[in-house]
This record gives structure tokens, C-alpha cells and sequence, in this order.
């Protein structure tokens, strides 16, 4: 059987068709910084002054002076220390009986929002927050420009029981070789109904009294079967299917209803962990006029169990109605109103 030696591989479980990235080098990730040999301490490899711990940069914002790999910056992408696929792994695949697999070719980038160690998007104010939503738009665009690229997700775990390995503030950039199957989930449902679902979706959310804060360009909301408690999903009011044609206008009211929400669940909920991510349209030249990119926010408030890992379905313990009301309620005493002007 053919094997891609110390490159991660993407295995296809022949019982239910799930791919895995096997990437046993990720084992090896930091669990709060890199050790420091003269004060016997964790260092932070994110925070100025310790650039030489982590790779070199790809892309930085901010440095008005000063080479590449120095302090400075507002905000620096670097690869992935760790990465879960590499862009020399190759694409030849392999097949024996129903095992079948190929190389984690593509892309892990990450994306260090600030210099500050414990400034979180929440904390973010408005310059701060576009800056990262354009980093967003810019690392999408390129990735999504190379050749073997089929899908990028950008994905922020924020607290350790969200996945986050290091405190300071960051943002994970995946490029793979394939579209997932949550995607192509979306992308069926889209052809299915023949109309986008998303637009339906927030339109009846506000409806039923599910939308959670808006503004000019974006709806965030309480999705009708949300899988878990405050789950809450950002639409863009303009329908597209592609992250990298939104517009400066649209990201500047990215970068206020984001860290808005946020702060709302942080007051809500006592600063709980959360995964935010982007879905945008495949990285081809293929034609999907029904889907429509958004975001979506999940604090990590309980942990799955047996049911949900033996059915893939969700117990969700709070019903997207009162989960909006309460958030609505928490952004409203936090000043925070509907937003067109």
C-alpha cells in the first residue's frame, strides 16, 4: 500500500465515506508556548519580539519599518508550525481493496490578530476588527488562486476547549485538495431547493423572531434547528457565493457585527470558548448561483456525547427562539441597535 512517508495523509473510511486527515505530527503542538532557556519559562512564539519561534512570515500588516520577521506589525500570517497539510505532500493517490487515500497536499496558515497576547475580537474595536476581516479576505483570495486548491476554511477556536492550543489570539486558514462534506451538504440542499436556503432562512428568522442584531450589510441569527445552544449564524444581506468578492463596505460591517455578538455571549454566557468559521463556495470555476457564504458561532457551553457521535444528530438543550431572545436582550443593554446608516 502506497504511503506519503511523514506527510499527514487524507484516508476515506470505506464504511461511511468520511475522510480523515491522519496528521500524527500535530501531536507535538504547544500546549501554552515555547519553553525559554534563560528565564526557564513559556514564552509566547505569537507575541512581538519572539518572531524567530515560529516559521517565516508569508504576509504581514502594520510594519512601517523594519524587515520581515520583526516586531512592528498590527498583523502577521505565518504556516503552521504543525501543519495538518503540506504543499510539497503530493497528489497521487492510492487505492487497495476499499482502502483508499491521498496525500494532505495543501495549505495551514495562521493568522496572529494583533500584537496584544489576550486581546480577543471581542476586544477588538472597529479599525482592529476590519483589519483582520481584510487579512481574512486577502489569505482567501490567495489560497483560493493556487492550483490544487479546492476548498479554504477560515477557522477561529477561541478557549482551550475549543480546540485553541495557544492563548494569544489567532485565526487557523485550511486549504485542501477536496471539498468537505459539510459543504457539499450546503451545495446539495442549495440545487435541491433551487433557490438559496440561506436568503430564506434569515428572512424567516426574522419572521419567527430569531434574528439576533443587523446592519447594513449582514443578518446575524438563531438558525431554526441550531445544533446548539446559542448557535448563531451571519448572512450577508447581498446574496453571494464567494467570500472573496465582499466588498470593503461589507467588511467593515463584518468587522462590527462580529465582535458585537461576541461581546453579547461573552456577557451572556461568562466568556465561553467558541469556534467561529467561514463556508464559502468550492475554489473552482464551477457555477453554484443558490449558495450563499456565511458565517457561523458556536460556543463550546456542552460537550457531545454518545448519541450525537452514534447518529451525527444534535440535543440541542436551548431552543434557537429563547437563545435569541436572551442574546437580543443582552446586545440591546449593551447599546447595540439595529444599524443601516
Amino acid at each position: 500500500m502506497e504511503v506519503t512517508g511523514t506527510y499527514p495523509e487524507l484516508r476515506r473510511d470505506p464504511v461511511t465515506g468520511i475522510w480523515s486527515i491522519l496528521a500524527v505530527g500535530r501531536s507535538r503542538r504547544p500546549g501554552a508556548g515555547v519553553d525559554d532557556e534563560q528565564n526557564g519559562e513559556k514564552t509566547c512564539p505569537f507575541c512581538p519580539g519572539n518572531e524567530l519561534f515560529t516559521p517565516p512570515e508569508v504576509w504581514a500588516e502594520g510594519r512601517e519599518s523594519g524587515e520581515a520577521d520583526s516586531p512592528g506589525w498590527k498583523i502577521r500570517v505565518i504556516p503552521n508550525l504543525y501543519p495538518a497539510l503540506f504543499p510539497d505532500a503530493g497528489t497521487k493517490g492510492w487505492r487497495r481493496g476499499a482502502r483508499r487515500g491521498v496525500p494532505a497536499q495543501g495549505y495551514h496558515e495562521v493568522i496572529i490578530h494583533s500584537p496584544h497576547h489576550r486581546r480577543s475580537l471581542a476586544d477588538m474595536d472597529a479599525e482592529e476588527a476590519l483589519g483582520l476581516m481584510r487579512a481574512y479576505r486577502s489569505r482567501y483570495r490567495h489560497l483560493k488562486s493556487l492550483a490544487t486548491v479546492r476548498q479554504v476554511m477560515i477557522i477561529l477556536n477561541h478557549g482551550r476547549e475549543a480546540g485553541a492550543s495557544l492563548e494569544h489570539p489567532h485565526t487557523q486558514v485550511f486549504a485542501i485538495p477536496m471539498v468537505p462534506r459539510a459543504v457539499r451538504d450546503e451545495l446539495r440542499e442549495a440545487r435541491r431547493m433551487g433557490e438559496c436556503p440561506l436568503c430564506r432562512a434569515a428572512s424567516e428568522a426574522a419572521e419567527d423572531g430569531r434574528q439576533v442584531a443587523e446592519n447594513r450589510s449582514f443578518t446575524a441569527f438563531a438558525p431554526y434547528a441550531a445544533r446548539y445552544p446559542y448557535e448563531t449564524w451571519f448572512a450577508p444581506r447581498r446574496h453571494g457565493a464567494d467570500f472573496e468578492k465582499t466588498s470593503d463596505a461589507e467588511l467593515e460591517d463584518m468587522a462590527e457585527i462580529i465582535p458585537t455578538v461576541l461581546r453579547g455571549l461573552r456577557g451572556l454566557l461568562h466568556h465561553p470558548p467558541y469556534n467561529l468559521y467561514l463556508h464559502s463556495a468550492p475554489c473552482d470555476k464551477g457555477e453554484y448561483p443558490y449558495y450563499h457564504w456565511h458565517g457561523v458561532l458556536i460556543p463550546r457551553t456542552v460537550t457531545e456525547g454518545g448519541f450525537e457521535l452514534s447518529t451525527g444528530m444534535h440535543i440541542n438543550v436551548t431552543s434557537p427562539e429563547e437563545a435569541a431572545r436572551r442574546l437580543g436582550e443582552t446586545l440591546e443593554g449593551l447599546g447595540y441597535g439595529k444599524r443601516y446608516s
